[in-house]
């Protein structure tokens, strides 16, 4: 099964300094001051095709980038990164128009109750049989948050209670599937609209993982659920399914000991641990008789990070993982200064984490060696103005970056010139 795959983030953002623009108008303002080629703002609309085949656009309120198709997980993790890339470079510019700061952030919820999105796509094919995704779908999203969660100050939407876990969305989804994207959301997204030829393609929407900022992280996330996929199409996936998929998302969030048993479908428990060991053990023995895009180191960093959760717990996996590292980060605080997990502080270090820019807590991490980098800048910048030349968004992003007074309308299937 041919690998591809692309994500969707939107991002927080804020202007302390102008209260008289709300985020809307902020983000209007951001997406307009696109540094890279892009196709033209026309009237009220803030769509925009960009010349590396992605999109940057106006989404309720928040800037959001979409990465242009690409077939690997590591194309994946670079296209995403030069999509931050160009929001934190825009929001910078229209800093200096404002003359206040403009922050950016890269999380999925205020603390308040709010969430917003990263949303994930993978091409699956038609025929594979969508009562099957559905069922299979819950378990390997509940228990991938012990590698990809954010990690999250507060228990509850709104921080109602204090604590710490390890996803960002887990409070936020009330369903195991459904349509909606804003309210009632489903672990399962059922959205149909493949962008291909529906009789033989589906993309399949995926909205219940955490924007991450370790590029190991989002790297190990992406292709980790990509594998999984392949081996469902081949219908080679264990049958170990959870009984209750919402309640287990929010135990495998809450659980800083990971061993809290979760409920199986047909009886017994099982921890994350113990049904991601499962996964692993399903993929491996599936790569070796299917190829699959960088699947030999996937399945070794999948098994290094299990193996260290194991044994050592978040600290094992801290220069790794995006929940781990910020509880590190955070536990040095409250020993330090002997703070409640109520204390104002500890939401200020949440947010830091997730800031675009050299104020970003996550990028002074890596700075300091302490968060595994990402790739090079090189192929980050290269990925900012050029599409990847493997899908159809070689096409889209060479006529915009080329013949963008051509370009009268573009889409992710289509160009009008």
């Amino acid at each position: 099964m041919p690998l591809l795959l692309g994500t969707e983030t939107e991002y927080g953002i804020a202007a302390p300094g102008r209260p008289d623009l709300d985020a809307h108008a902020l983000s209007s303002l951001v997406v307009e001051a696109c540094g890279v080629p892009a196709t033209p703002v026309v009237e009220d609309s803030r769509h925009r095709m960009l010349g590396n085949g992605g999109r940057f656009y106006v989404d309720h309120g928040h800037p959001e980038y979409c990465t242009p198709e690409t077939t690997s997980p590591t194309d994946a993790l670079v296209w995403e990164l030069a999509g931050d890339r160009i929001v934190a470079e825009a929001a910078a510019a229209v800093s200096d128009a404002l003359g206040t700061p403009v922050r950016v952030f890269r999380n999925n919820t205020d603390g308040k109750g709010q969430s917003y999105g990263y949303h994930e796509n993978y091409l699956l094919r038609r025929s594979t049989d969508w009562a099957l995704v559905e069922e299979a779908l819950p378990t390997l999203l509940v228990t991938r948050v012990l590698l990809a969660g954010a990690g999250r100050v507060g228990i509850g939407p709104a921080s109602e209670r204090p604590g710490f876990q390890l996803s960002q969305r887990a409070d936020f989804f009330e369903r195991v599937s459904g349509l909606d994207t804003t309210q009632r959301r489903g672990i399962v997204n059922t959205r149909d609209e493949p962008h291909a030829l529906p009789r033989d393609w589906r993309r399949l929407h995926v909205i219940a993982g955490d924007a991450t900022r370790s590029p190991f992280a989002t790297w190990l996330k992406l292709g980790v659920l990509g594998l999984c996929l392949a081996v469902l199409e081949a219908r080679a996936l264990p049958p170990v399914r959870l009984a209750d998929p919402v309640a287990a998302f929010r135990t495998v969030s809450r659980d800083l000991t990971l061993s809290e048993p979760l409920a199986l479908a047909g009886g017994g428990t099982g921890s994350a641990l113990h049904v991601q060991r499962l996964l692993l053990d399903a993929a491996a023995a599936y790569a070796e008789r299917t190829a699959f895009p960088e699947a030999d180191a996937l399945l070794a960093a999948w098994g290094a990070v299990l193996d260290d959760l194991a044994t050592s717990g978040p600290t094992g996996v801290a220069d790794r993982l995006d929940w781990a590292a910020k509880l590190t980060v955070l536990e040095g605080y409250r020993a330090r200064g002997g703070l409640g997990w109520d204390h104002p502080k500890l939401a200020q270090v949440d947010l830091a984490w997730a800031e675009l820019g050299e104020r970003g807590l996550a990028e002074r991490l890596q700075a300091a060696g302490r968060l595994r980098p990402g790739p090079a800048s090189g192929p980050v910048e290269a990925a900012m103005a050029t599409p990847p030349t493997d899908t159809r968004a070689h096409t889209r992003g060479t006529w915009v970056r080329e013949h963008v007074d051509h370009v009268v309308a573009a889409g992710w299937d289509s160009l009008l010139v």
